[in-house]
This record gives structure tokens, C-alpha cells and sequence, in this order.
């Protein structure tokens, strides 16, 4: 045989090589994330999103593509991110928060993308799936709800005279305003007066928690983004009202709230990580059913106790998933 015959013979022909005679590389997966503001309940479940497809094989630079942005607490702005993931045809459009979610539920339904949501309190209310066994609409997910009557006993076992409860929230968050009809059913019960202080943005936070903690024994801080994002400015109105700041996120403790019952928002990622990891190996999402928390954390602050005047019984203390010590121990 010739040279120059020889020169025109791929390699892979004159080696024998069973493979393709052209480099081959891999198509990464794309999964796009949206949330809805960053704060650190936020910003943990992202990143365990992003551990739960590491752990199932999916790694960015190696055969995924994940794109984060953040709506920065503004509805208009989650619109426009929720229009440009759709056009961009992701395998997975990722959704952290109710209202994020909420902003690709029409094109999900519509057939034209696959949404998995992250950190939504109700999906049922908020009209993101049809059952929680069997979503439908193109959509599933992981809520991060937590049942009210363990909280509301721990309040109480803090602070027996708990009388007026306040409760800061956005009336646009739908999630938010399920978890305040739910209270103002069960607080009755309790012997709890609810009083609600409600804000629409992040600049409200300041005024109307310092408003609030002026007519309450407490407040309560559920999930809510907004209330959230600003939580040192709730922080700072419980601690010169001399009255204990509540929450159901866990990170918020050790930022200075007094306790939480609540999941471990690392760990809601990593479940809505292992979800996402089943699509992407061509598993159905109509046979996904909405998932829950696998526990839920008891976090308290000794600190934050102190400067309300409570003392923490020390059976919760010994029941406690981390208490965070004073600072002068």
C-alpha cells in the first residue's frame, strides 16, 4: 500500500479500535436554577441541590451544566429569568421557593419544560401540582412544610405565657399567606391571639417588625423570603423589644433568632437533588410524587433566649438538634 493511500485511512482503522473513528465528547446536562432572593435557607438548599446531583453523578464541568440566578425578592424579575430558562430548553428548570415556582408553573403544565421545586411550602394551594402522589403537570418536588402544632407547642413550652403572637409576612408569597390562615385556625386553640404585621418588600422589614414587636409577646417568621432577607432587621426589633423572634429555618437561629423547629434546608436540596438526578436518568416525572422532609431539627439560641428573659427548659435542650451558647459562656 501506498503512503499516500495510507494517510487517507482514519486510525482507528489501521489500530483496529472498536470505537468511533471521531472524538466523541459528552452532553452535559442542563439544569437551570431560579430562586426567588438570596438568604441563607435559600442559598443552603441551592447548594444542596447541587451536592444531591454531585452524589448521583452529575457534576458541573463534567457532564452538567447548572445555572443559578436569583429574582432578588422581585416577582417581575423571577418573570424574566422564568422566560429566558424556558427558551433556553433546559433538561430540568429548577425552582427554589413558591413564588419562583409559580413563575414557570404555565409552561410546565404547557408541556414545555420539566420543573422540580424546591422549598415550597404548599404545591397544592399554590396550584403547582394536581395530588401530591401523582402531580401531573409536568411538575414535582420537595416541600419544606412543617406541621404548626409542634411549633406552636414549642413556643409555648418557651414561654408559657405566650399570649399575642406576632406573625410577619409577604401577602404576595402564597405560601405565606396559607401558613397565616392555618394560624389563625389553630391559635385559638392554643389560648394564642395571632396578630399579623404584613410587608411587600424588603425595605418594609425594619418598620413593620419594630411596629409589631411593640403589641406582642413574640414573633413568628415562617418561611417567608422577604421577612427572611432582611432577618437582622427582625432580629434587631425582638432583641430592643425585649421578646423572642420564632422561625421554622433552622440557618435563622444561629443569626440570632431564639429557636426553630423546622428541616435542615441543606438536606431539602439533597433530596430535590436525588429527584432531579432521577430525570435526568430518563426516569418519568409524572411518576415522581411530591416529596417532605425526612425530619425535622430543633435549633435554639441560648443568647437570643437570654435577652427576651427565657430560660430554656433543659429537657429541650437535651432534645435539641444544636444550641447555640451564650455568648458570655
Amino acid at each position: 500500500m501506498k503512503l499516500a493511500q495510507l494517510l487517507t485511512i482514519p486510525l482507528c482503522i489501521l489500530f483496529s479500535q472498536p470505537t468511533s473513528c471521531f472524538a466523541t465528547s459528552i452532553t452535559p446536562k442542563k439544569v437551570y436554577i431560579s430562586k426567588i432572593v438570596d438568604h441563607p435557607a435559600l442559598n443552603a438548599t441551592t447548594q444542596g441541590i447541587i451536592d444531591g446531583l454531585k452524589q448521583k453523578g452529575y457534576e458541573e464541568g463534567k457532564n452538567l451544566e447548572i445555572r443559578i440566578e436569583s429574582a432578588q425578592a422581585d416577582p417581575r424579575l423571577a418573570q424574566q429569568i422564568a422566560s429566558k430558562y424556558v427558551n433556553q430548553n433546559p433538561d430540568v428548570v429548577v425552582a427554589v421557593g413558591t413564588l419562583t415556582a409559580q413563575t414557570f408553573a404555565k409552561a410546565a403544565a404547557a408541556g414545555n419544560i420539566k420543573l422540580v421545586f424546591s422549598s415550597v411550602t404548599d404545591p397544592l394551594k399554590s396550584d403547582l401540582v394536581k395530588t401530591l402522589q401523582n402531580p401531573g403537570n409536568n411538575t414535582t418536588g420537595v416541600s419544606n412544610y412543617v406541621e404548626l402544632i409542634p411549633q406552636l407547642t414549642l413556643f409555648l413550652k418557651l414561654q408559657p405565657n405566650l399570649k399575642r403572637l406576632g406573625f410577619l409576612y409577604n401577602r404576595g408569597e402564597t405560601n405565606s399567606v396559607i401558613l397565616k390562615e392555618k394560624l389563625e385556625e389553630l391559635c385559638p386553640k392554643f389560648n394564642i391571639t395571632l396578630i399579623e404585621q404584613t410587608i411587600t418588600k424588603t425595605a418594609d422589614v425594619a418598620q413593620n417588625a419594630t411596629k409589631l414587636a411593640q403589641n406582642v409577646d413574640a414573633i413568628f417568621v415562617s418561611n417567608d423570603s422577604t421577612a427572611l432577607s432582611s432577618l437582622s432587621s427582625v432580629v434587631k426589633a425582638a432583641n430592643e423589644a425585649r421578646i423572642p423572634l420564632y422561625v421554622s429555618d433552622t440557618n435563622a437561629v444561629e443569626l440570632g433568632a431564639t429557636a426553630a423547629l423546622g428541616p435542615n434546608q441543606r438536606d431539602v436540596g439533597l433530596q430535590t437533588g436525588f429527584v432531579i438526578a432521577k430525570l435526568l436518568d430518563g426516569n418519568n416525572i409524572a411518576e415522581q410524587p411530591v416529596q417532605f422532609p425526612d425530619k425535622t431539627d430543633l435549633y435554639l439560641n441560648k443568647d437570643a433566649a437570654a435577652c427576651a428573659g427565657i430560660t430554656i427548659p433543659q429537657e429541650l435542650i437535651q432534645s435539641a438538634t444544636k444550641v447555640i451558647e451564650s455568648k458570655a459562656s
